[in-house]
């Protein structure tokens, strides 16, 4: 009974949360119209500012709004493509007003708000630190369902794939690796550990509203893993104006996304609510083999090139404006991401066993859950509290237990229902605390963020060490393993002068974190050793901005990053068969200096961007093979501090926009990375010279866009062109090893859509010309420098029913 009443009340509690607006017959009459053409722009947002007043122009251009309060109005007029228009007007009870928008294009969107910079809201041309934005729009350009296609072609970063056989991916920006770059949702550093492995194609793009990117030292805001910067996923707020959109896509070797989003607020505008769902579904493609020329690759040798997949994004999202004290604000969001992927050989559809030799198999549940209070306190300050919990779990399967046991039984299968999965469970905890405030010419930040993870994994190992008296003997394995971080971090904006904003700002991190491990049976003369890490950080960073006139921006802004030897992907990645990787509690952690010099000329029809950047990163850990005394404990693989490293380079954009509804953009990326010495593995080799240089990292790169749209329709083909790089083939026969210097290439990409209404029909191709690595090896399957198949295909609708 007291469940039923305490139900009751939660409702009578929410409906009033939806009750009625007062009603003042103040109504508001209007048009919104193109400043240039004079043509009426229909589905334009019209707000009432400081208030959830809203509505939309309809086919017309024209909009209706009523019951505005009494007195003086701002009304906004705002929608992609143009900028924003203010204008004031006197409402009267009982009286209708009439006000007529023209608004002016913004083909760069240069009114894009962006926070991640310096964690405070500001527009792209005015953030003191320079962030690039990808917006939504640009993943419908791009056709980009999730956060990796969402990244490809931006300057300066490089998305890729590092297995064959499962698919894993990762991001490098400018030259470091993933593990060097702070992913974000929201602000909240929530994708590290078991997500950094195959997390950028999970997340889909359907909930969210834009991508920032913020390159060089990230720390002083982010913590660790931010040295080479920061990418934040911003989700979508509920619209001002309810609306229902749905989308269906087909495409070739069954490449199918289904995806729905809903949203809308309450008659006062004060509680939103949007939700979504996402199916994406990739059948397994197989059009490439082992070769030396790109003739022998490209034909079909019966083991997957893309995995078999079915992705599913859900998700629900509770917005309240006042919900306690006035001027606060309460958002709650779930998210559950559930995938299954299935590759390795393909004939007689063996990849679908997960047991079997030659095939791998990754079942993967996320569910978040994040609480975000925001409330200001007059005009000048505000307090954040932002709470996310994190369970990740994996269920996988490859043929290394299997290989193993083979090896070591002549040619025995172990059986049946002594087969495992690896499994691993990964609880993790981000709390993040900020509090902003405005004194005279300076804006002071203050944070406090603690991070706690908790993982468990077992899984089934075999003793492969010749000379142990525990050959052949399988057993399983349990880790735990566990880190706790806390920051705190301080930051001033300081507005100099009009022109000159200097923002300095420091954080203090302490990380702890360890690893144990135990095993079902007695496999060595001694336990599993215990890994212990325990370190302090303190990163202080400088970012300078000064205006040239009224188009140039200068920007500048250098600082110190670290990373902690904690949840490396590879072991995460290789965790799921016998492969065991050694971290010694002697590891040391990462540190570097960074600096980025930009400068940006902002026109009405054209803007130019040049940014110059340096990494010194010291105490590079990298992956190896273990060496004997490791070997000796079980371990197959080992991390290291190998060397110091630097990268470094100088990237260009162009965008114009000549002639009315045709805008081409164009960037080149020039870039240097190499180690202070040469590789130990390569030293007594030919290509001991060249393993200084960082691998799979162009030494240019590039992209140019061409995008036409004449009325209801849109034309796009962009070019996505990779320079000369190194990347290593580790042989199984080690007198095979290499470095291979591959050839420049270039991919293109075309699209076509017509809008009527509310409904848009699209076609498309990437990688039309069907360009494919021209040197490929089964035996190591991290061997991938290109596309691996050739072009894909896609049909779709999109509909959207706003009120």
């Amino acid at each position: 009974m007291k469940r039923n009443y305490l139900l009751i009340v939660v409702l009578l509690c929410f409906v009033q949360l939806f009750s009625q607006v007062t009603k003042t017959d103040a109504m508001l009459f209007g048009h919104v119209i193109d400043k240039e053409t004079q043509k009426h722009l229909s589905y334009v947002t019209i707000t009432v500012k400081n208030t959830t007043l809203a509505t939309i122009t309809d086919g017309t251009g024209h909009f209706k709004l009523v019951h505005l309060p009494v007195g003086k109005q701002i009304i906004v007029a705002q929608t992609l493509g143009y900028k924003s228009q203010e204008i004031e007007v006197e409402m009267h009870e009982g009286k209708g007003t009439e006000v007529y928008f023209e608004l002016e294009e913004d083909v760069f969107n240069l009114g894009q708000v962006v926070v991640t910079g310096t964690r405070t809201p500001h527009y792209v041309k005015t953030v003191p630190v320079r962030t690039e934005v990808i917006t939504s729009q640009a993943f419908k350009n791009k056709n980009a369902w999730n956060v990796f296609e969402a990244l490809e072609g931006v300057p300066g970063i490089r998305v890729e794939n590092q297995c064959q056989f499962c698919n894993f991916t990762m991001v490098r920006m400018q030259g470091l690796s993933s593990e060097h770059t702070q992913v974000l949702i929201n602000g909240q550093p929530v994708y590290s550990g078991l997500a950094s492995v195959y997390g950028l194609e999970q997340i889909g793009t359907g909930d969210v509203d834009r991508i920032e990117v913020v390159k060089g030292a990230g720390s002083a805001l982010y913590g660790s893993s931010a040295i080479a910067g920061a990418i934040n996923i911003i989700t979508k707020e509920p619209s001002a104006i309810p609306y229902i959109s749905a989308d269906l896509q087909f495409g070739n070797h069954k490449t199918n996304v289904y995806n729905v989003a809903a949203s809308m607020r309450n008659s006062q505008g004060n509680v939103g609510i949007s939700a979504y769902a996402q199916k994406i579904d990739h059948g397994v493609i197989d059009e490439t083999s082992e070769g030396t020329t790109r003739k022998e690759v490209f034909k079909k040798d019966g083991i997957s090139d893309r995995v078999a997949s079915k992705l599913h994004n859900m998700g629900l999202n509770l917005f309240i404006d006042n919900p306690f004290f006035g001027k606060d604000k309460l958002v709650l969001r779930g998210k559950a991401i559930n995938e299954n992927r299935e590759g390795g050989v393909i004939t007689n559809n063996q990849y679908k066993n997960p047991f079997t030799q030659g095939t791998e198999n990754i079942t993967t549940d996320r569910y978040e859950v994040e609480a975000a209070y925001n409330k200001l306190f007059g005009e000048n300050s505000s307090l954040n509290f932002t709470n996310t919990y994190i369970n990740h779990n994996r269920n996988a399967t490859n043929d290394s237990f299997l290989g193993d046991y083979m090896d070591t039984h002549s040619g025995e299968s172990p059986h049946v229902e002594d087969m495992r999965p690896y499994l691993a469970t990964e609880n993790s905890l981000v709390s993040t605390i900020t509090f902003g405030t405005t004194l005279s010419n300076h804006h002071l930040l203050f944070g406090v963020q603690n991070y706690i993870s908790r993982l468990n994994e077992s899984g089934l190992y075999v003793v492969v060490d010749e000379s142990s008296e525990y050959l052949g003997e399988a057993y399983k394995s349990t880790a735990h393993k566990g880190a706790n971080e806390i920051g705190a971090f301080v930051q001033d904006e300081w507005h100099v002068t009009d022109n000159l904003v200097v923002v300095p700002g420091v954080r203090v991190d302490y990380h702890k974190s360890g690893e144990k491990y135990k095993s079902d049976k007695k496999v060595f003369d001694q336990d599993f050793p215990k890994t212990d890490f325990d370190e302090t950080s303190v990163n202080p960073r400088l970012a300078i901005k000064y205006n040239i006139g009224k188009h140039w921006v200068l920007r500048a802004n250098a600082g110190t990053g670290f990373r902690a030897p904690y949840g490396f992907s590879e072991d995460l990645h290789l965790c799921s068969g016998s492969p065991r990787v050694w971290k010694s509690s002697d590891l040391k952690a990462e540190t570097s200096r960074s600096a980025n010099i930009s400068t940006d000329y902002y026109g009405h029809k054209f803007q130019v961007s040049a940014n110059l950047f340096y990494t010194y990163l010291k105490n590079k850990i990298d992956f190896g093979d273990a060496d004997d005394q490791v070997k000796a404990l079980g371990y197959t693989y080992q991390w290291n501090n190998v060397d110091d490293a630097t990268v470094k380079g100088a990237e260009l954009t162009v965008l114009v926009n000549p002639v009315r509804n045709l805008n081409v953009g164009v960037d080149f990326t020039l870039n240097h990375g190499a180690y202070k010495n040469i590789r130990e593995d390569w030293k007594e080799t030919q290509f001991a010279d060249i393993s200084k240089y960082i691998p799979r990292f162009p030494i240019t790169s590039g992209s140019v866009k061409v995008e036409y749209t004449p009325g209801s329709w849109n034309f796009i083909v962009n070019g996505l062109y990779q320079g000369k790089m190194y990347i290593d083939y580790l042989s199984e026969a080690e007198e095979n090893s290499k470095i291979k210097e591959t050839k420049p290439y270039m991919t293109f990409n075309a699209s076509v859509s017509k809008s009527f209404d509310i409904v848009r029909l699209y076609v498309g191709a990437k990688n039309l010309f069907n360009y494919v690595q021209d040197e490929k090896y089964l035996d190591d399957a991290a061997f991938m420098y290109a596309p691996v198949y050739g072009a894909m295909y896609y049909v779709g609708v999109s509909i959207n029913l706003s009120r």
